[in-house]
């Protein structure tokens, strides 16, 4: 109803019309033609034929209900950049957060050419509209998980075996940047593994300091294992963080925000250790992944990451400490179909021993809810 009613504004909008002036021409009202334009009612065949004459538009055009083949154009609201439109031909993911839709901008290819909601045709500041080939009910069931876990791969996965309605898409970011996604409504879920240095418990102190008395719901998704990567076999013999700055040993590092930096920040202030003294410091990546891929190729020597991103690279691991990575999401999506398909997987036993045995990860809490 919503796609009528935009596709009728759109011709009206074309055509210098105002609503009391189209109203007036197809013999309604104008308070009837601005519940059609809001998708409140949908009018019978008379009156659809005589908007449509007034408008230069066939029915179909403007009533015809979209199929698998017929693109659309959707308004999403924008935040990747506020400070300029989003460029024409932006390949985004499309789902509805907080009741109104939203688009993320996804990459072109990461190796393999990446899947895409739609293209942006016409942006304003914080608006565009996505041509999409993607229903409503499909834009409503998709789960948009920010963070830094390469594991959301096998959520994507897991949901399509188990052909369900959900399909999750991953927008890579620091947890703090997670964390803002979720405020921002550009998110259902943050991933998070951020260490309170006072108390030395993890998330939930930062947690609340982004959500202030917003209400969350915070489930553990797993533990996992942060430590330094080199190279293969350890050639510069480095056993820790007090190496970071010797001559010619390069590092790559993560963005501000993450928790693999602040790791090493916290490493490198307990060692009485300038960052500027750590060549590399300002190398940054955008994930453990990327990381681990850095110093495989010989861009840098070490890199804070997770022992999955060290193995997936077979590269030297040096264990640092323990994490505990939780996933957050705002307590009114609870009964939303994306954040239910999610909290299934999460609660399933052959999901957490899926995740554990491709990822090394400890799920003996999965599922576990740690705040409400």
């Amino acid at each position: 109803m919503a796609l009528i009613g935009n596709a009728i504004e759109r011709a009206r909008t074309e055509r210098n019309l105002t609503q009391t002036e189209l109203a007036r021409r197809a013999g309604i009202s104008r308070q009837a033609l601005g519940a059609i334009e809001s998708g409140a009612y949908h009018p019978g065949v008379a009156i659809a034929i005589r908007l449509a004459r007034e408008l230069d538009a066939t029915v179909e055009a403007l009533f015809g209900e979209p199929d698998a083949e017929t693109s659309t154009l959707v308004e999403a609201r924008w935040f990747d950049d506020a400070r300029r439109p989003a460029p024409a031909q932006t390949r985004v993911a499309l789902a509805r957060v907080g009741g109104k839709v939203v688009a993320v901008a996804q990459p072109v290819a990461h190796l393999t050419l990446a899947t895409a909601a739609g293209v942006v045709q016409r942006a304003r500041r914080h608006r565009v509209d996505v041509c999409t080939f993607r229903l409503p009910n499909e834009i409503d069931s998709t789960l948009l998980m920010s963070g830094c876990d390469p594991a959301v791969t096998i959520l994507v996965d897991w949901l399509a075996r188990r052909r369900s309605h959900v399909h999750a898409v991953a927008i890579p970011c620091s947890s703090r940047a997670a964390l803002r996604a979720v405020v921002d409504g550009r998110a259902h879920v943050a991933g998070v593994h951020l260490r309170d240095q006072r108390s030395g418990e993890y998330n939930l102190a930062p947690i609340r300091r982004t959500l202030g008395d917003r209400h969350s719901v915070v489930v553990n998704f797993a533990r996992w294992e942060l430590g330094l990567a080199t190279a293969p076999g350890n050639p510069l013999a480095i056993d820790g963080f007090a190496d970071l700055q010797r001559p010619g040993l390069r590092i790559v590092n993560r963005e501000d925000g993450s928790g693999a930096r602040s790791a090493l920040d916290q490493a490198l202030r307990e060692l009485g250790i300038k960052p500027e003294r750590v060549a590399g410091h300002h190398f940054e990546v955008g994930g453990h992944l990327e990381v681990a891929a850095a110093i495989a190729t010989g861009q840098a020597d070490a890199g804070v990451t997770i022992r999955l991103g060290a193995d997936a690279y077979g590269l030297h691991f040096i264990p640092h400490r323990d994490e505990r990575y939780d996933l957050v999401f705002m307590e009114h999506e609870a009964e939303s179909m994306p954040i239910k398909a999610m909290l299934d997987a999460l609660n399933s036993r052959r999901f957490a021993r899926e995740i554990s045995q491709l990822c090394g990860y400890d799920t003996a809490q999965m599922g576990q809810v740690i705040h409400s």
